[in-house]
């Protein structure tokens, strides 16, 4: 404990730090334009300490907990404190200078003062649906293909918005009201965030406040060292692949972890992945660092608030120039498959080290977007919503269905129909679970979603890959459980050939996305054939897949297990499975 500091103060300030980031996070959304920001929730709101270590963030998005700990490495380099003052707002996107993502997303950064002295910032960041680049992002192979890209500077200065920056973004935008409505967003909620923050400093004390976020961390680092010095020493690896770049179709992308552990250290080395893609699936190593901080958050104490203390304990090992830490100039667009790809890996790997923790491969992310152009004024219009996967199966229960894979799940999701419907040209005719899309185990993956568009003006729509660049290594089961099935795009009822860039749909057409499943825990043949009936009943499993996949026979007629013919197929795939060397 910091020395004269409190404990119960020290807990009303770790109260009230996390309420601020929770209101900005409310501001940011109920101020959104874009549907992507107002209804599916793409963004996040964080508080900094003077330093620009982070204080808070919301625990709701995984994916967003290490948002903003690579400003410290690169502001510096722009403005230094002393060029900031009371008002000003920096912004970026720039993923090779504080920002983790792509250039899609943008970051808002407010200072805050009290009596003149710089005690924190608020922060934000948020996706945008257009800064220019190509329609569909599916041909960038640089960093300056993806859209505009904007290095930290001033937006407001001194309480006042620098039209230039406005007229900038909103000249390499096709929707630009929605953009510059969204950026606005983003600076409310840090202007929110700084009053709280001030009125904090004021109830408190400047010197109270900065020494109970100190406190605050160092108590999350120490309980960090405390788990893992609990946890067996040693060293464990995993990997898992993407099926392209989006460029060079016929070249696999590994992404690999070697994780160490020893007493209360724990070290993350990728320099075993491959190298750098041409396309844009790369990712910087600020977001892969994340992925080891959820994951380690996950398997260890997920009742720990992310803070600063995370990066103090965590290690992490990059070799320059791979697909998990490009040079500057690298396509990072589509980062998403490798990030939640490496989520995966992270914690399979860790489950090595608490097999009663593992867990099966979740679906990864996902979203669809559809662009056209409205007929009789000429006006581009965009739809963009985060869909649902779901979660791998863990050793006492079923996986989550229809959720935001694991870097997104307490957060991301689709947006609401009617508002869909009532913005733009076209109609959701169907929203449901995949059924037998859950890798078959003791405990099932979660299943994935189909959703279905019928489009009512020409459009197009930018196609990533199958799965989401996953059916070459679909979301795999662990300890006997089986991979999950992958989704996949079709209009009118025909697939979507994997190596097409972009869908082009007309009025009338119905797109089809299936998004992945997660992966099973345990033999399927283990499960409890009411378990599996349960399943039929709810739609989640077909009879054919309760037959084929968990050995269970049910009565059609009237929905009863057979256990008698259960037991006799389960008997007859048991020894198959021996025969033929065990389930893999």
């Amino acid at each position: 404990m910091t020395e004269g500091l409190d404990p119960i103060v020290l807990e009303l300030i770790h109260s009230k730090v996390t309420s601020i980031v929770e209101e900005m996070r409310v501001v940011l959304f109920h101020s959104g334009y874009s549907t992507v920001l107002r209804e599916s929730e793409d963004g996040s709101a964080g508080l900094l300490d003077s330093r620009l270590r982070t204080v808070a963030v919301s625990k709701k998005l995984p994916l967003h907990f290490g948002s903003f700990s690579a400003i410290a490495e690169h502001l510096p380099r722009y403005y230094r404190p002393d060029e900031l003052g009371e008002g000003d707002v920096i912004l970026f996107n720039h993923p090779y200078a504080g920002n983790v993502t792509h250039p899609s997303d943008t970051v808002i950064l407010m200072p805050v003062f009290v009596d003149g002295a710089l005690v924190a910032y608020t922060a934000t960041l948020a996706h945008k649906p257009d800064l220019g680049g190509p329609r569909g992002l599916a041909v960038a192979r640089d960093l300056w293909e993806e859209g505009l890209v904007i290095p930290p500077l001033k937006y407001y200065m001194r309480g006042e918005v620098n039209r230039e920056v406005e007229w900038l973004i909103a000249a390499n935008s096709r929707i630009p009201v929605e953009t510059l409505g969204d950026l606005r967003g983003q600076v409310a909620a840090c202007r929110v965030g700084a009053q709280r923050m001030q009125d904090l400093c004021a109830r408190f004390g400047v010197q109270t406040v900065t020494g109970g976020c100190e406190e605050l961390r160092h108590r999350v680092a120490g309980r960090l060292r405390e788990v893992l010095q609990a946890l067996p020493d040693g060293t464990h690896e995993a990997e898992g692949i993407l099926d392209h770049d989006g460029i060079n179709f016929d070249r696999l992308l590994r992404v690999h972890v070697l994780v160490t552990k020893k007493g209360s250290e724990i070290l993350f080395d990728f320099s075993g992945s491959d190298e750098q893609a041409r396309g844009r699936v790369n990712v910087v190593p600020g977001l892969i660092k994340n992925c080891c901080y959820f994951a380690l958050m996950a398997m260890t104490d997920a009742n720990l608030p992310f803070n600063h203390g995370f990066v103090d304990v965590v290690q992490t090992r990059f070799r320059e120039g791979t697909i998990v830490c490009p040079r500057p100039g690298a396509a990072v667009s589509d980062y998403v498959p490798l990030a939640y790809l490496t989520s995966d890996v992270v914690l399979k790997a860790l489950g090595e080290f608490c097999p009663e923790k593992a867990v099966g491969s979740a679906g990864g992310g996902g979203a669809i977007r559809i662009l056209g152009t409205a007929p009789a004024s000429g006006k581009p219009w965009m739809l963009m919503e985060l869909l649902d996967t779901a979660l791998g199966a863990t050793s006492s229960r079923d996986g989550v269905s229809l959720i935001h894979g694991t870097l997104g799940v307490g957060q991301f999701r689709p947006g609401p129909i009617e508002i869909h419907e009532t913005e733009f040209p076209l109609r959701i005719v169907r929203f449901d679970v995949r059924p037998d899309s859950g890798g078959p185990g003791k405990f099932r993956g979660g299943l994935g979603c189909t959703r279905e568009y019928e489009v009512l003006e020409q459009a197009m729509v930018p196609v990533r890959g199958k799965g989401d660049l996953r059916s070459k290594m679909p979301p795999w089961g662990v300890f006997g459980g089986r991979p999950a099935t992958v989704g996949g795009i079709s209009v009118n009822g025909v697939e979507v050939p994997a190596r097409t860039r972009e869908a082009q749909i007309m009025p009338g057409d119905v797109v089809r996305i299936d998004m992945n499943a997660g992966g099973g825990y345990g033999d399927p043949l283990d499960r409890d054939p009411e378990l599996v009936l349960g399943d039929v009943v709810d739609g989640y499993v077909t009879l054919r897949g309760a037959r084929d996949d968990y050995g269970v026979v049910i009565n059609s007629e009237n929905l009863s297990v057979d256990y008698e013919a259960t037991e006799s197929l389960r008997k007859q795939k048991r020894a198959q499975s021996i025969y033929s060397g065990g389930i893999k």
